[in-house]
């Protein structure tokens, strides 16, 4: 009988595909504009129209955690990260042209 993998849900994809994007701006932002408050920064790429380009760019890691999935045989986990990654293009969409 086949063992079940560890990490290998759906759910845990999602999850982690939604919160890496956010770890990586939160380190972006540390890194180069920590001098400046987040509500500051915020009006600035709403204002300057980068906040859906931002975010964009925020999402590209979610690439690195998918090969990983990949790699690992956690197809489900890999499946959420893309999963996590189309709702994020939705948002963005929405952002860059609702909005």
């Amino acid at each position: 009988m086949a063992k079940k993998k560890k990490a290998n849900s759906l759910k845990l994809g999602l999850i982690l595909g939604l919160l890496f994007p956010l770890v990586v701006m939160v380190v972006f932002y540390l890194l180069k504009f920590a001098q400046y408050p987040v509500a500051y920064f915020k009006e600035q790429l709403l204002q300057m129209q980068l906040f859906s380009k931002f975010i964009s760019v925020c999402v590209y890691p979610n690439l690195l955690l998918f090969f990983i999935f990949i790699w690992k045989d956690r197809l489900l986990s890999a499946r959420g990260v893309l999963m996590a990654t189309i709702l994020l293009a939705i948002g963005v969409f929405i952002l860059k042209y609702a909005i």
